[in-house]
């Protein structure tokens, strides 16, 4: 959904400047939550907002240098990941950052060294491998966790009429009495659902 709102900001544009980022940036952000049910903090969603905050911010000094902007714009998403673990009880007892947050940064950081035209030969060692492993959370916190309902389940509607608001709603409601963690967005002619439940 972030991305979905970020390209549909520039999708008409040949050339982007730093008010477009910033716009595109907040349309993403702005989707996103809509899209979530109940957002929590310390989540991807907040490192979206963080660095869009701060792009907006840039934007509205006049900063004109794109290399700086997009670099300050990122460090600032690290810098909300970084805090992550003080929103999000789970996440400090497990000592690690949000995970969905980090993988933003990296598809941040990726576009970025696209952008510097950066080329990267990756190459996985037995190594990387190993201490990758060993940074996993541990199993206890996970067996800790209040889970509720059993099945992640997603799904996707293919509709043949139009999907209202007061639809949406009532179906965001019949969701809400099976589970949780709930995700509905309505596309055009399609509806994608995720919902954590025990009645799959």
């Amino acid at each position: 959904q972030l991305l979905r709102g970020f390209t549909k900001a520039i999708s008409d544009k040949t050339e982007l400047n730093i008010e477009m980022l910033a716009d595109a940036f907040e349309k993403g952000v702005e989707t996103a939550y809509k899209a979530v049910m109940k957002p929590k903090e310390g989540t991807i969603l907040t490192v979206a907002r963080g660095g869009a905050e701060k792009a907006r911010e840039l934007s509205d000094e006049g900063i004109t240098d794109m290399e700086a902007f997009l670099q300050q714009t990122i460090d600032h998403a690290e810098y909300v990941l970084s805090q992550t673990p003080e929103m999000l009880p789970v996440l400090k007892q497990a000592g690690v950052v949000d995970s969905g947050g980090q993988g933003l940064v990296e598809v941040m950081s990726g576009a970025y060294d696209a952008f510097l035209g950066k080329e990267i030969t990756v190459n996985i060692s037995a190594d990387m491998v190993s201490s990758s492993s060993s940074m996993r959370p541990s199993m206890d916190v996970q067996a800790d966790a209040d889970i509720k309902f059993g099945y992640c389940t997603e799904f996707i509607i293919l509709l043949n009429k139009t999907f209202n608001i007061k639809m949406e709603m009532d179906f965001k409601a019949f969701l809400e009495s099976i589970g949780d963690s709930i995700v509905c967005v309505a596309d055009d002619d399609v509806v994608k659902v995720h919902v954590h439940t025990n009645d799959p």
